[in-house]
């Protein structure tokens, strides 16, 4: 698929986080979506259930229902993995069955030699994993790392914004933001003034403070004031 084809599929996908959705329908049509749009012959979701163990959502075709599905009851697999892990777990069909050979069993049932599995990172925990396999090696790794992990982030978000807020709220919470940055502006030129500094390079002075204390800038930015006036 050209660039510019998955950038428009991917928005389709992410505009209907702006609207009410039918959350398993969703999870359905976008991983039948990312499949296509990274070039995946096909793919699967699984995703924890409320004991934390993986189960299976949806897989575009039969062959990686069976993968999927041996996945979620053996405990074993690149997508346990990458849940596991945090991390994408990249593997060829002779990757596989060094680690799983179970698994790369039933690659060679389907002729898969690739697969691609990412997490569904929320906040430091992994909500699922998605799954996606290629009958030939896949040629460029790199982008495919990074559109999937794309739309990975989609299927996440979809998730955690099953139930969203309304437009008053969400008119508040935009509010909240002027004022921290309101907030920020005045960090900013407290800053520029104790260390001699432009406002542009005040502010990126700011976000090292932020970094290296590991804390939010609107934090950061109320501490600088309340030490300037202490």
């Amino acid at each position: 698929m050209k660039h510019s084809e998955f950038l428009a599929t991917f928005a389709d996908s992410s505009a209907a986080l702006l609207q009410d959705y039918d959350l398993t329908g969703m999870l359905v049509q976008t991983i039948a979506e990312a499949t296509a749009a990274v070039g995946a012959d096909s793919g699967g979701l699984l995703v924890t259930n409320a004991d934390g163990d993986l189960e299976l959502l949806s897989a575009t075709s039969h062959a990686a229902v069976a993968l999927e599905t041996y996945q979620a009851f053996s405990g074993e697999g690149p997508c346990q993995q990458c849940v596991a892990d945090l991390a994408v777990v990249v593997a060829t069909r002779t990757e596989v069955r060094t680690r799983w050979p179970t698994v790369a069993h039933l690659m060679d049932a389907a002729a898969y030699d690739q697969v691609v599995a990412i997490p569904l990172l929320w906040r430091g925990t992994a909500l699922g994993g998605l799954n996606l396999f290629w009958i030939d090696r896949v040629e460029d790794l790199e982008r495919v790392r990074v559109e999937a992990q794309a739309f990975a982030n989609v299927l996440t978000l979809f998730i955690v914004n099953a139930d969203p807020i309304s437009p008053v709220a969400a008119r508040e919470r935009i509010q909240a933001a002027l004022e921290e940055r309101a907030i920020i502006e005045q960090a900013k030129g407290v800053l520029s003034e104790q260390e001699n500094l432009s406002m542009e390079a005040a502010y990126v002075r700011l976000r090292e403070i932020g970094q290296d204390s590991n804390r939010p800038l609107s934090e950061v930015a109320n501490s600088v004031i309340l030490e300037a006036h202490a």
